[in-house]
């Protein structure tokens, strides 16, 4: 449904995307997850037509999202990051003005209305003004406008940010919601909120995709791969190259200083290798004392923070 190819957006000298290529089917909620400064933004900004790329393509059911862009907008409900909301506006009134702005025929503008309110939970607070809402309740008049013209595609920019855990769960719901009759783009930096909603998971960094997959996918791949932590106290520089030097090590890195001689350190062992006995026979037998001696798994966070380095 949404097919995007080589995306490049440069600012003057900075990169912003960085030749990214990605597709969404029709029904999915996919995750758009990344630190701030990604390029999420940017790329939603490209999908909605208010920006336009350097170099590459965004197309909707096959039509191009610039050269198009008024049958495209017509397709995408849209949530920035900032909800753009009228304070001195009540609920009701602002809806109705969205309505007509949308082109809604007048005769249909109550019903429309009232099946947003239903679906987005507004109903005590359709008469207050907007200005003494909740953030939680901002963000649910955001996702009203965003579908009140019934379009086949939801691009949500961080819709979560500055909410408490409650207004996350309803927020979170409401798109699980909706999404069950859209398809999604969600954005944001907060790695459980794609995993408790997402169908997939893109992440990118630095304007470029370095990750992608389900939910279970990426939590398969983060529960096979296991870590050993060990404190030693030794000489720092001869401890992390007799580390490096080990077999069936993938990576070593120094991770915490106790003094000048006792650092932790943690081991990433290749593919179901275990190297406890092996790195506990090493390190005696160079004879440095060990203080401390776990094995871990890397979790989704882990993953995330090591791609988006």
């Amino acid at each position: 449904m949404i097919d995007i190819k080589n995306l490049t957006k440069k600012f003057g000298n900075n990169v912003i995307l960085d030749d990214i290529s990605f597709s969404v089917n029709k029904g999915e909620i996919l995750g758009f997850l990344g630190p701030n400064g990604a390029g999420k933004t940017t790329t939603m900004k490209i999908i909605t037509s208010f920006w336009s790329p350097t170099r590459g393509s965004v197309k909707i059911d096959g039509v191009d999202v610039i050269e198009n862009s008024l049958e495209v907008r017509a397709k995408i409900g849209y949530l920035p990051e900032t909800v753009p909301l009228y304070d001195d506006m009540r609920v009701y009134e602002y809806l109705k003005f969205i309505a007509e702005v949308r082109g809604i025929e007048k005769e249909n503008i109550k019903k429309r209305i009232k099946e947003v309110v239903a679906s987005c939970g507004l109903k005590k607070v359709l008469l207050k003004p907007i200005e003494e809402l909740s953030k939680g309740y901002r963000q649910r008049v955001g996702l009203a406008q965003a579908i009140m013209h019934e379009p086949d595609i939801l691009i949500l920019d961080e819709p979560t940010t500055g909410l408490d855990p409650n207004q996350i769960k309803e927020i979170r719901d409401l798109i699980k919601k909706i999404g069950k009759e859209k398809t999604v783009i969600f954005s944001t930096h907060i790695l459980s909120e794609v995993s408790a909603t997402c169908d997939r998971i893109i992440i990118i960094n630095g304007g470029k995709i370095v990750g992608e997959g389900t939910p279970k996918e990426l939590a398969r791949k983060a529960g096979s791969q296991e870590v050993v932590y060990v404190k030693i106290k030794g000489p720092k520089e001869n401890v992390l190259d007799k580390l490096k030097e080990m077999e069936n090590v993938e990576k070593v890195e120094r991770k915490d200083k106790e003094s000048d001689d006792v650092y932790g350190y943690e081991i990433t062992p290749k593919e179901g290798v275990d190297l406890r006995e092996y790195l506990s026979m090493t390190i005696m037998g160079a004879g440095w004392s060990i203080l401390e001696f776990n094995k871990k798994t890397v979790s989704l966070e882990d993953i995330f923070r090591e791609l988006t380095k």
